[in-house]
């Protein structure tokens, strides 16, 4: 599977929020490195680990990020970029914000992902 059928499958599994099938997309060694100075931000090693910290994170914040948009993907052999629009919500709030996030992916599997947000600062303050 080349790496632009690979984020397409990806993409539509997320847009779709079926988040088993598209996390399924993820190495079980996945490397997300999410910048920020937030409860979010860090470097999160293994498919599991990643997944029960943002539980975790959500469920003590009360809240969910959700897809909004997928603007456009750049796939090259072995990387994607994907220029996305997303919602941070919690409670009765919402934050609108764009991301672009880098994909690393071999053999069919995303191995490490870089996130990078248009305004930092607005995301921490909102999950603050």
């Amino acid at each position: 599977m080349t790496t632009q059928h690979t984020m397409r499958a990806y993409i539509g599994a997320w847009l779709a929020g079926d988040w088993d099938r598209a996390t399924a997309f993820w190495s079980e060694d996945v490397v997300h490195h999410v910048p920020g100075r937030g409860p979010l931000s860090g470097d999160f090693q293994g498919k599991r680990a990643f997944l029960a910290a943002y539980d975790q994170i959500f469920e003590r914040l009360g809240g969910t990020i959700q897809v909004v948009s997928v603007h456009d993907v750049l796939a090259s052999n072995e990387h994607a970029v994907m220029l996305v629009t997303e919602r941070a919500v919690r409670g009765r709030r919402h934050l609108d914000f764009n991301r672009v996030v880098v994909y690393h992916v071999r053999n069919g599997k995303i191995v490490e992902t870089w996130s990078y947000d248009y305004d930092p600062t607005a995301l921490d303050e909102f999950w603050s």
